[in-house]
């Protein structure tokens, strides 16, 4: 079909487009299609007046308008065809044509905008320009691969012999990467002796390990035996590192329950320690007590930090009461602490009274205050009956500040009402800022709003700024008058920070109580400063 053909048969689906298109009682998504295809239609009716400059003003306007219409691709088409009718300089052309395909590769005008390109290129690599002649060479052999692979995926889909042989012909024949690696997965949808045939002489014999690799991995799900067995043996004894690598993979997603003891083999006996850590994952999937207790074999004997982690990163999606004894050696033995927090969280997961005793034990034997954190940081995850109380006495009786504080921040997430008594008698009791700021916050999330009365004394005998604007924020969040008294005291507190800590808190309360509070708080500043004096007038 020729460009000038396309212009009138556009031009005419444009208005048959407008035509059908719905009136102004319809919905605002409509009517806002209406305006798009009505912007467009003008700007089109330019470009086949032949009017240049006004089209190209127009198909910018409206892709700025209306950048996500379904008439923005035909708008930067003609905006680049203007240019060039304009007389705008070819390379510049050039580049807009291919902004255009790399923007809108599936639009119906990307063809037209590759031949203008292939015809700007020429002219200019004629002109002296030779860089241009590279690119136009790479636009040609993309277009004829687009045909050849729509030609391709149409003799895959008639499935017959000759569709097949013409494939593989053209496999030996073809020296493009795009096509062969099409060509390989297309292969394997044959389900043909004659297909595994070449996919296994690929995946053995071709010289581009590319090639091999593709092949390989586009046997992931088969069950094809056949199939299976070409992994396995390229898994165990292949010479490339990549194909075995490749051969792993593809079995990691097999469902041949023969699959687990190759896998487990690998894991357990290779001397590569990438391979052997792509096979633990691979245990992942699989299922029975036989890949359990390998992966179990692994996390106590593996030496290589990376296994071992593969190892617990399998057990993670199944963890039971079974693990803990494994888990507690990895958390204890101390040789890896990414590896010990891990394995807590997984102890967290798992519920029932087996796994909190295990958390609890593990935080009293435990000397490393890290494991200790992420202990309680478990504990808390865990839930149910008991974590609070575990809780609270490491609050009490942690040596270290950093503990107290994150076992009491702990007690917020459980799910359960905070113990407001045993925390106000341990602010009493402790010295520690931190753990006394951590008591504020607990409270101040506590259903029901924290004890006002006892904050506000609490604020009345704090000397720390930090801890006064601590306490001063808590009294905002409870969003009650009855702090409205405490922070306009504090207001008037000559430290300057928790003053306006106290403002801004009783404009988060917002009630008439703590308005006219701020009100009385301008008023009373209004009074107090220094009135100027006036200028004496001459006698």
């Amino acid at each position: 079909m020729s460009f000038r053909n396309r212009w009138i048969i556009a031009g005419a689906f444009l208005m048959l487009a407008a035509a059908v298109l719905p009136g102004p009682a319809g919905a605002g998504q409509s009517r806002e299609r209406e305006k798009d295809a009505v912007a467009y239609r003008e700007a089109y009716n330019l470009v086949l007046q032949e009017k240049w400059d006004e089209a190209l003003k127009a198909m910018e306007n409206l892709v700025k308008e209306f950048p996500k219409s379904g008439w923005a691709d035909d708008a930067v088409f003609w905006k680049c065809y203007a240019r060039e009718k304009l007389g705008q300089s070819p390379e510049s052309v050039f580049q807009c044509y291919q902004e255009f395909i790399s923007t809108h590769p599936q639009s119906e005008w990307a063809d037209d905008a590759r031949a203008n390109m292939v015809r700007l290129g020429s002219a200019l690599a004629k002109a002296g320009k030779p860089e241009y002649e590279a690119r136009v060479r790479t636009l040609e052999e993309d277009q004829e691969v687009d045909v050849r692979l729509a030609a391709l995926y149409a003799l895959k889909d008639l499935g017959d012999s000759e569709s097949l042989k013409t494939i593989i012909d053209l496999y030996d024949t073809t020296k493009n990467p795009h096509l062969r690696s099409r060509i390989v997965f297309m292969l394997q949808d044959f389900k043909s002796p004659e297909a595994f045939a070449k996919l296994k002489d690929i995946a053995l014999n071709d010289p581009d390990p590319q090639s091999r690799r593709m092949a390989l991995l586009s046997m992931a799900q088969s069950e094809d035996p056949e199939a299976i067995n070409l992994l396995k043996e390229v898994a165990k004894s292949g010479k490339d590192e990549e194909q075995r690598k490749a051969a792993v993979v593809s079995l990691m997603e097999a469902k041949d329950p023969a699959v687990a003891s190759l896998l487990i083999d690998i894991a357990l006996n290779e001397q590569n320690p990438e391979i052997a850590r792509m096979a633990v994952m691979g245990l992942q999937n699989a299922q029975g007590p036989e890949a359990r207790e390998a992966i179990l074999r692994i996390l106590k004997e593996s030496k290589s930090p990376a296994i071992r982690k593969a190892a617990l990163m399998s057990l993670g999606g199944k963890p039971d009461p079974a693990t803990l004894p494994y888990l507690r050696e990895v958390i204890l033995n101390g040789q890896d602490k990414e590896l010990a927090r891990m394995a807590l969280f997984m102890a967290g997961e798992i519920q029932g009274p087996e796994s909190l005793a295990f958390l609890k034990e593990i935080l009293a034997a435990s000397q490393d205050v890290e494991i200790q954190k992420n202990a309680l940081l478990a504990i808390g995850q865990h839930g149910g009956e008991g974590v609070q109380e575990i809780l609270l006495d490491a609050a009490v009786n942690a040596a270290d500040e950093k503990l107290a504080e994150m076992a009491i921040l702990g007690m917020r997430d459980t799910g359960g009402a905070v113990p407001t008594d045993k925390l106000l008698d341990l602010l009493k009791k402790t010295k520690s800022n931190r753990v006394k700021r951590a008591v504020f916050i607990a409270l101040a999330d506590e259903k029901g709003g924290a004890p006002i009365g006892v904050l506000g004394q609490l604020l009345k005998s704090e000397t720390d700024s930090d801890l006064k604007r601590t306490i001063i924020m808590t009294l905002g969040q409870t969003q009650n008058d009855e702090a409205v008294p405490y922070l306009l005291e504090a207001a008037r507190d000559k430290d300057g920070r928790a003053a306006t800590a106290a403002v801004m808190a009783l404009g988060q309360i917002g009630t008439p109580k703590a308005k006219a509070a701020l009100r009385e708080i301008v008023e009373k500043r209004e009074s107090q400063e220094p009135k100027k004096e006036q200028p004496k007038q001459s006698p």
